[in-house]
């Protein structure tokens, strides 16, 4: 009797359970929708962006534009007028020289030998006026005196024996001090550097495969890593062999303004154009399988493709069109993404439904 009672119960239980489903009760469950993501989109177009290598290096000097300032005459350096880094004018003081003894004594014997000559001249001609001395003697004579008279004065010219200021040849930036004050010095000695202004360059180093696609002549922007400034700018000469410390190729660009010597900088060259889908950076993804991104077919069904990456400038990015154009390409929302997934479009003003 118990038994029979118990399957009397449990069918009646089984006969509610399928009574539920089939009044709605799982109705819920089966019509839920499957889970998608949110996403945004755009309809892939043919662009270019300008192909642009970036490198770094500072203000030098050009090629000439650095020249050594040396001593004339030997002498000592009393001191210097000006400092490392400090902007001169052309003819500005730069040092203080004072004579040293073997300058001294070389004036004084030019001095004596050009008085020795003018002397001899004199006796040749007394002797000539007692027919002691022909013309010709007189004439040697005074050639010696000339010969006298030019070295007194190239010696006078270069400040041999004498206090004196050394000038700058130019306008420029002292660019060295090359010697310690109060040490005698010989003549032809460089004491320091003058770098002129309008002769520097913004000097750069690139590795090989970027350099090879510079070329003089290549528009460039210069950002002075200081202060932030930027200035146009010109490549001027593309280095042909690698720095052996560095193993980059150097650059050199022309300055469009003026900049301080030594500045660092960084240079962004425009070398050309490169064509193929221009897509937002933000939209093409990374692993490592590579770059990829995602696509929307007409069911609202995401893809995952692998792209090439051409080049990127700012928020902008070519790839190679290797994608298919009659597909969506996923600009935002890509990160929550997998192959396969639903999504929905967010569009203008609301959710594509």
């Amino acid at each position: 009797m118990k038994k029979t009672i118990l399957g009397v119960v449990l069918a009646a239980l089984l006969a509610a359970v399928v009574l539920y489903e089939q009044r709605g009760g799982g109705a819920a469950a089966q019509s839920a929708p499957d889970p998608s993501v949110l996403v945004s989109t755009l309809t892939l177009r043919d662009g270019t962006l300008p192909a642009v290598v970036t490198g770094y290096g500072s203000v030098q000097p050009g090629p000439g534009a650095q020249r050594d300032i040396a001593l004339g005459a030997g002498g000592i350096v009393s001191r210097f007028l000006v400092a490392p880094g400090e902007r001169v004018a052309a003819k500005a003081g730069l040092a203080q020289i004072e004579p040293d003894p073997l300058s001294i004594a070389e004036l004084r014997k030019a001095q004596s030998a050009l008085t020795a000559a003018q002397a001899n001249v004199a006796h040749i001609k007394a002797l000539l006026g007692s027919h002691l001395a022909t013309r010709a003697d007189v004439a040697a004579a005074e050639q010696s005196v000339h010969d006298a008279e030019a070295t007194l004065a190239a010696l006078r010219a270069n400040g041999t024996g004498v206090e004196r200021t050394l000038s700058a040849p130019a306008a420029g930036i002292v660019a060295a001090v090359l010697v310690q004050p109060g040490t005698p010095q010989p003549a032809g000695t460089a004491i320091l550097k003058l770098a002129e202004s309008s002769g520097l360059v913004a000097a750069i180093s690139l590795p090989a495969d970027q350099a090879q696609a510079v070329k003089a002549g290549d528009p460039a922007q210069l950002t002075l890593l200081e202060n932030g400034a930027t200035q146009a700018a010109k490549v001027s000469a593309v280095g042909a062999m690698l720095d052996p410390q560095t193993g980059l190729m150097p650059i050199r660009l022309a300055l469009g303004a003026a900049a301080t010597l030594g500045a660092p900088l960084s240079a962004s060259i425009t070398t050309g154009e490169i064509s193929g889908y221009v897509v937002p950076r933000d939209a093409v993804l990374s692993d490592e399988q590579g770059d990829y991104v995602f696509q929307i077919d007409a069911h609202r069904v995401a893809h995952r493709a692998a792209v090439r990456v051409l080049g990127t400038l700012g928020e902008r990015t070519v790839l190679a069109k290797t994608l298919n154009p009659a597909l969506k390409l996923v600009v935002q929302g890509n990160y929550q993404l997998s192959d396969g997934m639903a999504v929905r479009e967010q569009k203008a003003g609301g959710t594509q439904p």
